[in-house]
């Protein structure tokens, strides 16, 4: 939700050839790491639209206290739920470091 990163995540999807229109977007504080709210959305986006990638965020210096290994167990979070995981940490510099899932290498 943080207005800091919004052109972030617009170029991450385009580098994910992610077009406008064709995925369900959950905007909340503290992004993947709020589990509650992450579980609710994911499970609603494969119910209603059969959803087989979740692409999860979380951002440096977040006000909500996501930090980046919060990753982790979203992407369990969104396997368990029948997701492929793509997890990145956004920089406020308007980069991004894709993570890598625990037990996935490369």
């Amino acid at each position: 939700m943080d207005f800091r990163i919004q052109g972030t995540i617009e170029k991450l999807l385009e580098h994910l050839n992610v077009k406008e229109g064709t995925f369900d977007r959950v905007i909340c504080a503290g992004g993947a790491a709020n589990t509650e709210q992450l579980e609710t959305h994911l499970e609603l986006s494969k119910r209603l639209h059969d959803s087989h990638v979740a692409v999860l965020s979380v951002h440096e210096d977040c006000g909500a206290g996501a930090v980046k290994e919060d990753l982790y167990k979203a992407g369990d979070t969104a396997r368990s739920l029948g997701f492929e995981p793509k997890l990145f940490y956004i920089k406020l510099d308007g980069t991004w470091e894709e993570v890598q899932p625990q037990g996935v290498s490369g």
